[in-house]
């Protein structure tokens, strides 16, 4: 299972988010630290550089959770469902994924909607940045951890059980 298609194009995404993660957070410290110089420094500040690390947040905090989403890195109660016999922690598991399912499924149709209806809207500073792009983020997002939580829910019905 570990070499097949699906894993190999898992990897590949996962690869190719975290390389955009970086050049994101890259990105935002390169403006920020631009208009802080623009700013103090020159003693002119950039009208744009502020909404603009803002937008770059967004993108970062919305990609940045499909990798914890894949890497099993967001917050939980590791602790406590350890202690639990083996069925217990795979009955809680199953129930946490559904729920977090559920959310996902929110954040891609309210996140397609909100992007949908910006469509029209463009960034105060910089008239060229759609706001349906920014917010493309949560409906992508949503869309990703999707199939990271179905494909997890599917591998806890077909484990052999305990």
């Amino acid at each position: 299972m570990r070499h097949s298609a699906l894993f190999r194009t898992v990897g590949v995404v996962v690869s190719v988010l975290e390389v955009f993660c970086s050049i994101l957070m890259v990105a935002m410290a390169a403006i920020v630290l631009l208009g802080v110089f623009y700013r103090y420094v020159i003693q002119r500040a950039l009208p744009w550089y502020d909404e603009f690390a803002e937008y770059l947040l967004v993108w970062i905090t919305f990609y940045g959770s499909i990798l914890a989403a894949h890497r099993r890195a967001h917050i939980g109660f590791e602790t406590l469902v350890e202690m639990l016999p083996p069925a217990a922690v795979r009955a809680i598991t199953l129930v946490g994924e559904v729920a977090i399912l559920l959310i996902q499924v929110a954040l891609f149709v309210y996140g397609l909607k909100l992007a949908e209806a910006a469509s029209f809207d463009a960034a105060v500073s910089l008239r060229w940045v759609r706001l349906s792009w920014v917010y493309s983020a949560i409906p992508i997002s949503g869309a990703f951890m999707f199939l990271i939580s179905l494909r997890r829910i599917v591998a806890l019905a077909v484990a052999p059980r305990e």
